[in-house]
C-alpha cells in the first residue's frame, strides 16, 4: 500500500520542503513510488500512488501546461508534485497554487540546491523498508493462524489471536449476525445499529463503519470493520473488530484477512463434518421411519452415536414448509437456497421448543422437517397432543414474524410406543399434513386422530371410485352453488356439525337464522331431501367430505 504521505513528508531529506497547495492532514495519500518527470505527458504513464519530481524543465514557461499537468496528476492519482525551484522557474505560479488548492492537491516546493537524489533514495529506502515489514507481518500472521488451524484450537482462538494483534475487541457472528465467539466475553453482548446490515454486505467487502454498542459495558456507539466469510458461496458468518481500543491501522487488514482465511478453513471444515454427520443421521431416520432394521438394539446402538436418545415413547411431527418462491426470490442475493430456509426454521424451532419440551430429534427431509416429539412415562395424550398445537402455534407465529409470510403445515401422528411404531406414527403424520392441508386448508396443524373418517376415505387413491359415494343430491347442490359460492353446500355442511340446530348454524356462519331458515328450505326443494332423517344425513355427511377430498 505504501507510506502515507503525511509520514514522508517529516523525512529529514524533505525538511525544508514546503507545502505550498493542497493539504496532508487528514487525509489517507499513500506513496507507493518515487520518479522525475520533466515531460508533460507523464500523466499517461503513472498508475497512482507516486511521487514526482520535476522543475517543469519543459515547460517552465507556459503556465496552461503546469496547470493541465496538475490537473491530470490529480486525476491520475498521484501523492504529490514536488516542485524544484531554480534560475528558470524562480516561484511556483500562484495560478498552479490555486489549482493545487481547489483540486485538494499537494504540491511540494523544494529549493534549487537541493539534489532529486537525496530526497528519492531515502524516499526509495523507505517505501521498501515498508514492503519488507509488511510481508514480514504478513509471514507472521499466516504462521500464528495455520498453526491455530493445524492444531485444531477452533474459532475461538481464532478470536483471541486476532484481539491480541489489533487490540480490539473481536467478535464472530454467525451468519444471523449473533455472537458466537470473541476474545474478551465482556464484548459479547452487542447491538448493531445499522438495520441495513446485509444490503451492505452485498454492497461492499469488508463492512466499514458499521455502528455497533457493546450493551453490558457502556452506550458509547463505536465504528467497527466486519468481514463476511464466505464458504461453497454461502455467507456462514462474519469477522468483526470494533474500533474501541484504537482505530484500524494497514497492518491491521493483513491480520485481519489472514484470521478470516482461517476461519473459512474452519467453517468449512465444520461443513464438511456436519455433512458426514447429517448424511448417517439421515440414514438412521430413514431407517426409522421405513422400519428397516433388525432389532430395537441395533437401532438403539445408531441413536447413540449422535446423542438419540431412542428409549422412550415418541409422537412423531411433520412439519411441510410451501410457498417459500417469493422468500427465496428475495434474498437470492444472499445465496440464500431452501436448504438454508429450512436451517433457519430448525433454530426457530430449537428456540421455541424449549419452553414446551427437551431432547427432541428432528431432520430434515426435501421440504420437511420430521419430528420426534418425546413423551413422558406420566402423560395423558390429549395433554400431549394440545401442547404440540400451542408448540406449532406459537412456531408460525415466530417464523412469520422473523422470516416472513411462507407456508408452514403441520401433521401429527399416533403415540409411538417403541421405535418399531416410529413408521407407524411416521405414516399418520403424513396423512395428517398432507389430507390435513387439502381438507382444512394451508397452514393447518391437525393430528391423525382429528381427521375422524378422512382417515378411511383418504386411502382411496382413485376419485372415480370416491365418487360413487357420494349422494346424488350433493351433485344437484355443487352444480347450484357453481356462481354462489358453495352457500347452500356449506350451509347444510354446517347444519350437520352443529346437531341440525338452525340457530347455531346461522351464529357460526355469521348470518340470519331466517337466512338459514331460507337455505334448508332451497336445499329440500332442489333435492327433495328429508333433512329431518338422521339416517339419510349420515349418508349425506359422508358425501360432503368426499367432496372435500376429491376437490
Amino acid at each position: 500500500m505504501g507510506i502515507l504521505l503525511s509520514e514522508l513528508i517529516k523525512m529529514p531529506c524533505l525538511k525544508n520542503a514546503k507545502l505550498v497547495a493542497g493539504t496532508v492532514k487528514d487525509k489517507n495519500v499513500y506513496v507507493e513510488g518515487i520518479t522525475i518527470i520533466e515531460v508533460p505527458d507523464i500523466a499517461n504513464w503513472i498508475k497512482g500512488g507516486e511521487l514526482l519530481l520535476t522543475s517543469f524543465y519543459s515547460i517552465d514557461k507556459d503556465i496552461e501546461a503546469q496547470k493541465t499537468l496538475v490537473k491530470e496528476l490529480a486525476e491520475k492519482g498521484a501523492a504529490a508534485l514536488i516542485v524544484k525551484i531554480s534560475r528558470f522557474l524562480t516561484s511556483i505560479p500562484e495560478d498552479v497554487i490555486d489549482l493545487g488548492n481547489q483540486l485538494g492537491f499537494p504540491i511540494i516546493e523544494i529549493s534549487g540546491d537541493t539534489k532529486y537524489i537525496d530526497i528519492m533514495y531515502p524516499v526509495m529506502g523507505e517505501i521498501f523498508n515498508d514492503q519488507v515489514n509488511r510481508l514480514n507481518y504478513y509471514k507472521d500472521c499466516h504462521k500464528r493462524f495455520t498453526k491455530l488451524s493445524l492444531k485444531m484450537k477452533g474459532i475461538d482462538a481464532v478470536a483471541k489471536t486476532l484481539g491480541d494483534l489489533v487490540e480490539n475487541p473481536v467478535l464472530i457472528l454467525n451468519n444471523e449476525l449473533n455472537p458466537i465467539a470473541w476474545n474478551d466475553e465482556k464484548y459479547s453482548c452487542i447491538e448493531i445499529i445499522d438495520d441495513e446490515v446485509k444490503s451492505l454486505v452485498e454492497k461492499d467487502f469488508p463492512i466499514y463503519g458499521l455502528k455497533i454498542k457493546i450493551s453490558n459495558i457502556d452506550d458509547i456507539i463505536y465504528t467497527a470493520i466486519m468481514e463476511p466469510i464466505q464458504v461453497l458461496n454461502e455467507i456462514k458468518g462474519y469477522l468483526a473488530i470494533i474500533e474501541r481500543n484504537r482505530i484500524m491501522e494497514d497492518l491491521d487488514f493483513i491480520a485481519l484477512e489472514s484470521a478470516a482465511t482461517t476461519l473459512r478453513l474452519e467453517m468449512l471444515k465444520d461443513v464438511a463434518v456436519k455433512e458426514v454427520e447429517l448424511k448417517y443421521k439421515g440414514d438412521l431416520m430413514d431407517d426409522l421411519i421405513n422400519g428397516r432394521f433388525d432389532s430395537e438394539e441395533s437401532i438403539f446402538d445408531r441413536g447413540t452415536l449422535f446423542g438419540w436418545n431412542l428409549k422412550r415413547k415418541f409422537i412423531v411431527i411433520l412439519l411441510n414448509i410451501s410457498e417459500y418462491g417469493d422468500y427465496i426470490l428475495t434474498n437470492k442475493n444472499l445465496s440464500e437456497g431452501i436448504h438454508l430456509l429450512m436451517e433457519k426454521i430448525k433454530k426457530r424451532i430449537d428456540r421455541v421448543s424449549y419452553y414446551y419440551t427437551t431432547d427432541y430429534i428432528s431432520i430434515n427431509k426435501g421440504d420437511n422437517i420430521i419430528v420426534l416429539w418425546p413423551v413422558e412415562k406420566k402423560y395423558n395424550i390429549k395433554d400431549v397432543y394440545s401442547t404440540i398445537k400451542e408448540f406449532g402455534k406459537e412456531l408460525k407465529k415466530v417464523i412469520s414474524n422473523e422470516i416472513g409470510n411462507i407456508s408452514v403445515s403441520i401433521g401429527i401422528g399416533g403415540l409411538a410406543e417403541n421405535p418399531m411404531e416410529i413408521c407407524k406414527s411416521y405414516s399418520e403424520a403424513m396423512d395428517a399434513v398432507n389430507f390435513g392441508y387439502r381438507i382444512f386448508g394451508k397452514d393447518s396443524i391437525v393430528t391423525f386422530e382429528e381427521l375422524g373418517i378422512y382417515k378411511l376415505l383418504c386411502r382411496y387413491q382413485d376419485r372415480e371410485e370416491l365418487n360413487k359415494f357420494v349422494h346424488p343430491a350433493l351433485w344437484i347442490l355443487k352444480e347450484y352453488d357453481k356462481d354462489k359460492n358453495n352457500e347452500l353446500i356449506d350451509t347444510l355442511e354446517k347444519y350437520l356439525s352443529c346437531n341440525l340446530n338452525a340457530v347455531k348454524t346461522a351464529e357460526e356462519l355469521y348470518v340470519h337464522y331466517k337466512t338459514v331458515l331460507y337455505r334448508l328450505n332451497r336445499i329440500r326443494e332442489l333435492t327433495n331431501l328429508d333433512i329431518e332423517d338422521r339416517g339419510k344425513m349420515l349418508e349425506i355427511e359422508v358425501g360432503l367430505k368426499i367432496l372435500r377430498i376429491i376437490n
